[in-house]
């Protein structure tokens, strides 16, 4: 059962990550945070904390004269760090003593939405840990510096001034960028499907780099989905190898084409994989003509997310038309030109250095709500998702986590 944490209580958590390390982060907050900690450590040069400097680094004994060696540092007043071995049981004791005194225990993204004055800032913080990319990392890093914030309380501003219509304008523009801001923490879904032995699983084995999955020249190899993650232009993708898409009576295989058929619904995009060696291109056939004959199968995948790929190009009797992407896994022929096609559909325009952008479901529905009431003229109604973002009163009431 949790606890509502107010600002009057003295809270404890541990910074750093879950796991074994060299050195962990544990802070107290609160206005007894000073005497809590003057209880259990015990400074080398004799002095309580409420004696040392701010910011000055402190050696010292957790517990008694010989406990733990560890080092304190006061940062505020009211916040101080405690710096101890990263073992996980050397954290939980220091916890636990603190809790022992009279803390009250909190997750760290608590911590963070607890520490800044903004709500936008404190997401920004806390996606940061999530980012699995420079490129991604960079463009939290813009709206933890306030991207986000600024260009929130400047619709705010417009909207104040009767300018409505300009702020509609720029409510779209981060409406715009969604997409990206929810991708720069999970990775997009990109599915590679089409009919048995067309060469998905030697596809995902090249983009990747390594062997990820089962190659064979057999109908049917891949049965269970097969999924990888990686980095591609710097952003995260997870790529999922499919069962070959066809009629069988085989059980275990209806199976895995059934586990197909539902990564189409879910994808971001589906790379829809043909044997360039089957196909005629001496009628020069167009990409829709191709995939009108797979039109069954296509069918839960909207059009917008579909990537025609020609694989075994080597094995093709004709040149393939310059309009059609072909691969070839065994030369490497149109690898990079796939990769590049990737990335280009799932982010055709990437945000510039220092744009804002909206990277949680929260704050796509509160833009969406302000953008309604533009768009009814509505300028009360507008403005009051927008205050939603900026100000931290929804942060007001969070309640402890056992971590």
């Amino acid at each position: 059962m949790t606890r509502p944490v107010g600002d009057n209580q003295t809270c404890v958590s541990v910074l750093t990550p879950t796991g074994r390390g060299a050195v962990a982060v544990v802070a107290v907050k609160g206005p007894d945070a000073v005497t809590v900690v003057n209880s259990c450590f015990l400074a080398k040069n004799g002095r309580t904390l409420d004696q040392q400097p701010l910011n000055r680094i402190v050696y010292g004994h957790w517990g008694s004269i010989d406990g733990e060696d560890l080092v304190v540092c006061r940062r505020k007043e009211d916040v101080i760090e405690v710096h101890c071995h990263g073992g996980t049981q050397s954290v939980l004791a220091v916890v636990d003593r603190l809790v022992d005194m009279g803390c009250h225990e909190i997750e760290w993204k608590v911590w963070v939405t607890r520490q800044q004055h903004c709500p936008l800032v404190a997401e920004a913080q806390i996606a940061m840990a999530g980012a699995t990319s420079i490129r991604t990392a960079l463009i939290l890093l813009d709206q933890f510096h306030g991207a986000l914030r600024r260009e929130t309380k400047e619709i705010h501003a417009a909207i104040q001034t009767g300018e409505s219509s300009d702020a509609a304008i720029r409510i779209e523009r981060l409406l715009a960028r969604v997409p990206c801001g929810l991708h720069l923490t999970e990775p997009w879904q990109v599915v590679i499907a089409g009919r048995p032995n067309v060469g998905k699983s030697s596809l995902i084995n090249a983009l990747v780099g390594y062997r990820r999955a089962i190659v064979f020249d057999q109908p049917g190899t891949t049965r269970d989905v097969v999924s990888t993650t990686t980095v591609i232009d710097g952003w995260p993708v997870q790529l999922s190898d499919t069962a070959g898409l066809h009629s069988t009576t085989d059980t275990l295989e209806a199976a895995g084409i059934e586990q197909a058929r539902s990564q189409l619904v879910r994808a971001d995009m589906v790379i829809w994989v043909e044997d360039a060696s089957t196909i005629d291109f001496q009628s020069l056939p167009t990409r829709t003509e191709i995939l009108s004959q797979r039109a069954v199968e296509l069918s839960l995948v909207l059009p917008s997310r579909q990537l025609l790929v020609l694989n075994k190009s080597d094995l093709a009797g004709h040149d393939v038309p310059p309009k059609l992407l072909a691969t070839s896994t065994l030369t490497g022929q149109g690898i990079d030109q796939l990769l590049s096609a990737i990335v280009k559909q799932l982010v055709p325009e990437p945000p510039a250095p220092g744009a804002a952008v909206p990277f949680t479901t929260r704050q796509a529905g509160f833009l969406r709500a302000a953008a309604t009431a533009c768009e009814q003229g509505d300028a009360a109604d507008a403005l009051a998702p927008l205050n939603e973002l900026l100000h931290p009163g929804l942060y007001s009431e969070l309640d402890t986590k056992p971590i």
